[in-house]
């Protein structure tokens, strides 16, 4: 087999193993959008456990394909995000991209099993990450107890007649 098609072989397992146990996946086309932005993306996915790959259509169908993946076929210049981690992520450094360059287009994603629909895109981008949704939790969770310990310590101040 040549080199070069066994590099390219190389690649579909690859992007087929990560896309195997990947939480998310959000493809995208990246028209227009400056090399600096796309590396600051790149930094911010890879602190949350996400990676961005950038190669031919033909290798991202075929991993699809292999992975058992229901995503669409691509074409154009596209990029994946395989997330490992936090599934929400993504979704939001997208989304913060879009709005900043119009040329940016959702194509398609995948939380867990359930497709994401362009118009769903904006509606998961909103939601908090998950440490965010913890502490709400929390906060929800201390507030009846903060309230009777308030009025416990605003009984005993007061004083007697």
């Amino acid at each position: 087999m040549k080199a070069i098609i066994q590099k390219k072989v190389n690649e579909v397992e690859s992007l087929t193993n990560d896309i195997k146990g990947a939480t998310s996946i959000l493809a995208f086309e990246y028209h227009t959008v400056p090399a600096k932005n796309i590396a600051a993306v790149r930094r911010v996915l890879h602190d949350s456990n996400a990676k961005m790959y950038v190669a031919k259509n033909n290798i991202f169908n075929r991993a699809f394909k292999f992975a058992n993946v229901p995503l669409a076929e691509l074409s154009g210049p596209n990029a994946i995000i395989v997330a490992h981690g936090d599934e929400v992520i993504p979704f939001k450094e997208i989304h913060k991209l879009m709005n900043t360059y119009k040329q940016v287009v959702y194509k398609c994603g995948i939380i867990g099993n359930e497709t994401i629909l362009p118009e769903q895109l904006a509606t998961i981008a909103n939601i908090p990450s998950r440490n965010g949704l913890y502490s709400m939790l929390l906060s929800c969770l201390q507030g009846p107890i903060r309230n009777f310990l308030y009025g416990l310590k605003s009984v005993g101040e007061k004083k007697p007649q």
